[in-house]
């Protein structure tokens, strides 16, 4: 009865507990306060940046309610497994296989306890990354799927600590449940392949796409089952404890753990796609000169900065503009008729413009300045191009968008000589054939 004694702090002259709080905090209120507090500061912290964004999206916020599960999850395994391991040897009461609680009447609280605590705290450190794009998001709405994919995910990392601590009856097991849960996440994170298991993907979606309703719905189901048969595993554990108990019995007490192993074999086999185009969406426009603008909705306060900066840079070239139509990438989703992207080739075209709000540089036009320099016409030959002709047509779409250097070939030469230059050298621009032999002078 030396566990039972030591698990008495009223035998060591401790103050009585208050009522309740012993039972709901059977080791205290720190060891769940701890790592909950840490939950909330580490999401916190790898949101913090975001919120500084000019702008937001509902589909890269709602991302971060599964993407924080990189080191939450295991932070909640690790604080489970010392939990479950300081209670539930199976000389502890709360384990005693003759014990009225033994078994459901032990897992449930407890895990709701846990489980409670690091989804409450998670929710706190998401919240003000929550009301920054409810305040400053143009359109959309929070993904309920792909949030809800997150707090599962937390919810099974949370069971599986436990189930480590109830299997290996000891708390210095903790670091092991992180290392295990850190490598899921790392196997998330390393391509498509588990993508459909784990909640922490490779990358995150931007405005334009959404996580399919396949891909979202089997991780649902996936981490549902899990999570299930997690507990089911732990309370098979804990009917089954004894000091000099059946080997036979407490394996068969894992069981319920093939299921999430059935589970995750057809994503193995065949991997789901994790995105789609958002169907039709909503955009607004404006045409300035011979162009047509187009953005997505939750991007239309970038539109005027996209129009003047493009405006600016052709203004500057001297020359028509070489595309008729700019579209933002988020609205690839959109049907469009059959015109083909710009190339040098077919020039009455789309020129499609990445517009983020992790990196606003809406004012440097890059896919227009690409065009008009001809960067593009180097991206195009790749292997074949002359290095020092793609550096030159850099220089160029520098002094274009207003970004030269000191350095920089073009940057003491006179406005209209350059776009004389330009307008003389169209073709060779256009073919990534520039020289400095053919460079403008004085």
């Amino acid at each position: 009865m030396a566990d039972l004694d030591t698990a008495d702090p009223v035998r060591h002259g401790d103050p009585p507990a208050v009522p309740g709080v012993r039972t709901r905090f059977p080791l205290g209120v720190w060891p769940v306060a701890l790592p909950a507090s840490a939950i909330t500061a580490v999401v916190v912290a790898a949101t913090w940046s975001m919120r500084s964004w000019p702008y937001q999206e509902w589909v890269r916020t709602s991302a971060e309610f599964h993407q924080q599960n990189t080191f939450t999850a295991p932070i909640a395994a690790a604080a489970a497994t010392y939990f479950a391991g300081r209670l539930l040897p199976p000389s502890r009461i709360f384990a005693l296989p003759s014990a009225a609680r033994a078994g459901l009447r032990t897992a449930v609280p407890q895990l709701g306890l846990l489980v409670g605590a690091f989804v409450g705290a998670y929710l706190l450190g998401l919240a003000p990354l929550v009301v920054v794009t409810l305040r400053d998001a143009e359109s959309g709405g929070l993904d309920v799927g792909a949030a809800l994919t997150g707090l599962l995910g937390l919810a099974l990392a949370t069971a599986f600590g436990y189930l480590v601590g109830v299997v290996t009856r000891t708390s210095l097991t903790a670091p092991l449940s992180f290392v295990l849960l850190f490598g899921a996440a790392v196997a998330g994170s390393g391509g498509d392949r588990f993508s459909a298991l784990m909640p922490v993907l490779h990358l995150e979606p931007p405005l334009g796409l959404v996580q399919s309703t396949p891909f979202v719905a089997y991780r649902l189901a996936f981490l549902t089952v899990s999570t299930v048969a997690v507990v089911w595993a732990v309370v098979g554990l804990l009917r089954r404890h004894r000091v000099s108990g059946s080997l036979f019995r407490s394996a068969a007490a894992l069981l319920p753990l093939l299921l999430p192993v059935v589970v995750a074999v057809p994503p193995l086999w065949s991997t789901p796609a994790l995105f789609a185009y958002e169907t039709e969406p909503v955009h607004v426009c404006r045409t300035s000169g011979t162009v047509e603008y187009c953005v997505h909705e939750g991007h239309r306060s970038r539109l005027d900065i996209v129009v003047a900066a493009t405006e600016a840079a052709l203004q500057r070239s001297g020359r028509p503009a070489p595309f008729t139509r700019i579209r933002d990438e988020a609205l690839r989703g959109y049907p469009i008729d059959r015109t083909p992207v710009w190339s040098p080739e077919a020039k009455d075209t789309i020129l499609w413009v990445t517009i983020q709000p992790s990196s606003p540089t809406d004012d440097r036009p890059t896919s227009a300045v690409n065009v008009l320099s001809g960067l593009a016409g180097c991206f195009g030959r790749r292997e074949n191009a002359d290095p020092r002709s793609a550096e030159l047509a850099l220089e160029l779409g520098r002094w274009l968008d207003g970004t030269a250097a000191p350095e920089n070939s073009f940057v003491d030469l006179p406005e209209p000589v350059v776009q004389q230059w330009i307008a003389s050298n169209g073709d060779r621009i256009a073919g990534c054939a520039l020289t400095p032999e053919t460079l403008p002078r004085r």
